[in-house]
């Protein structure tokens, strides 16, 4: 693709001279390392790292044009006689050539923000389309799930250059539905902007990742990027109607003159209207457009509901009937980390039930705690805190351990680079129950071994995860095998 295209609708262009200089461009990255002959090199300066410091590197692999939004270098490259443009933000520059350059999109493309209910939300409603018989795929925590392969992916929300070099994929095999998990960092950084965005939710908001955002307004303001910036002109914004902040959210999109639709107690489109579970299943009752419709779900939780909920509004608004969309839903299998239920085997003596959950928010944790101690004889949990993330919900989840669990037992999740003591430490700090146990697999194996008749056992935070982070090593580590392994010893 010529240059002049793959600059296409960028202010900055003006500035060149494409009669002299318009090569063919092969591709499109940030990382020197992965830069091949021909390639732009787009230079971003980062939390930890500065892509101005690798321009050399990227020479010597083959970069034909680049782009910077260090001031302080250009002459140097004037110098060089390199091709350069400046910008006052590479991130966003970024998203824009690589949507130009890998210029094909599914056609209905959805994307799902919050602090918690993002995997749940796009799963279900990847396996909607799917009982509905439509081409269809999720991309984030899970990986990229299409109904023919899955990858695995590095991150929640991908950089955009992966991002819409994926939607690229997915179209060249016609799949024209797509759910996407939009997470604060990927917002703020740019990564989803310049994808030709549908229909997008909000799920809920709760502490969570201040150790980046600072502030709960800032981190407020990153989720609503996704609909201010984002949303294409005419898209649909679907809102939980039963938030504290439900209402400044439908001001801002009005304000924007974008269109709403909630769901929720509160709403006045998709009121949920009564519901209750019965042997592992939800029986749920919502309102429509003045029609009452039930529907069931095969997992527990009364955040699936809302889960649940939020995604029938996607595949609605992606063509899907309201009517096809329950019957559609009935079908969906149990979500991977998400209040998964691990088999007992007939073997053991006593009467257990044990439960991985990917919760590692203070509001997670505490939902997921709150759902399993109904109609409990005891409850115990298993967890620990990420380090280098937010260290101010550490106490706040060894609270709400203490106040919902009989038994807590706190161990490693992923510490990375912080003291895993450290992290235990302030866990404990306000959970007067803690029982601490350094190594996860023997703090899982102690807490399967301690449970009594008719227990319910918690292990929380990492979820489908298959590993662990100590230090600057990825050691293979699953909750789920490490149950399997020590119910298949007992």
């Amino acid at each position: 693709m010529l240059l002049s295209n793959v600059l296409k609708d960028l202010k900055e262009r003006k500035k060149l001279n494409f009669k002299k200089f318009n090569p063919d461009i092969k591709g499109v990255h940030f990382n020197s390392q992965k830069i091949l002959k021909d390639f732009i090199f787009v230079a971003i300066k980062g939390e930890n790292n500065d892509g101005h410091k690798y321009i050399d590197e990227a020479i010597k692999k083959g970069a034909i044009f680049f782009v910077i939004e260090n001031k302080k270098i250009k002459k140097n490259l004037e110098k060089k006689k390199i091709n350069f443009i400046f910008t006052e933000n590479s991130k966003f520059f970024l998203s824009k050539i690589a949507s130009n350059f890998y210029i094909n999109q599914p056609k209905k493309i959805s994307a799902v923000t919050g602090t918690n209910g993002k995997t749940s939300v796009t799963f279900i409603t990847k396996e909607i389309w799917k009982n509905c018989n439509v081409k269809s795929a999720s991309i984030g925590t899970l990986g990229l799930i299409a109904d023919e392969y899955k990858k695995k992916l590095e991150l929640t929300t991908e950089n955009s250059v992966k991002i819409h070099k994926i939607l690229s994929i997915l179209h060249k095999k016609k799949i024209n539905h797509v759910c996407c998990e939009a997470s604060s960092h990927g917002l703020d950084q740019h990564r989803l902007d310049n994808i030709k965005l549908d229909v997008a939710a909000f799920t809920n908001i709760s502490q969570d990742h201040f150790d980046y955002h600072k502030t709960f307004q800032n981190y407020f303001n990153s989720k609503m990027r996704l609909f201010l910036k984002i949303l294409k002109k005419g898209g649909v914004a679907i809102i939980n109607s039963d938030l504290p902040e439900t209402k400044k959210i439908l001001n801002l999109c009005k304000k924007n003159k974008i269109k709403t639709f909630t769901y929720g107690y509160n709403s006045t489109d998709l009121k949920l209207v009564t519901f209750y579970e019965e042997n592992n299943v939800q029986r749920i009752m919502v309102n429509h457009k003045n029609k009452i419709f039930n529907y069931t779900i095969p997992i527990i939780g009364n955040f699936q509901i809302y889960n649940s909920l939020c995604a029938i509004c996607l595949a609605y608004f992606s063509g899907i009937s309201i009517n096809k969309c329950l019957k559609a839903i009935k079908k969906i299998p149990q979500i991977p980390g998400r209040l998964e239920s691990i088999k007992i085997p007939r073997k053991l003596k006593k009467k257990i039930s044990i439960f991985i959950d990917y919760a590692h928010t203070p509001d997670a944790l505490k939902k997921t705690l709150e759902t399993l101690k109904k109609n409990s004889v005891k409850l115990s949990v298993v967890f620990g805190c990420g380090g280098n993330r937010d260290r101010k919900k550490r106490p706040l989840m060894g609270k709400i351990a203490n106040d919902f669990a009989d038994k807590v037992y706190i161990t490693d999740d992923n510490p990375r680079d912080e003291s895993p003591k450290k992290i235990r430490k302030d866990i404990i700090s306000s959970c007067t129950k803690a029982i601490e146990i350094k190594n996860r697999y023997l703090a899982i194996k102690q807490a399967i071994n301690n449970c009594e008749e008719g227990e319910k056992l918690l292990i929380a935070g990492k979820g489908h995860e298959d590993y662990q982070i100590i230090g600057k090593k990825i050691y293979k580590f699953s909750d789920k095998d490490t149950v399997l392994k020590v119910l298949k010893n007992i």
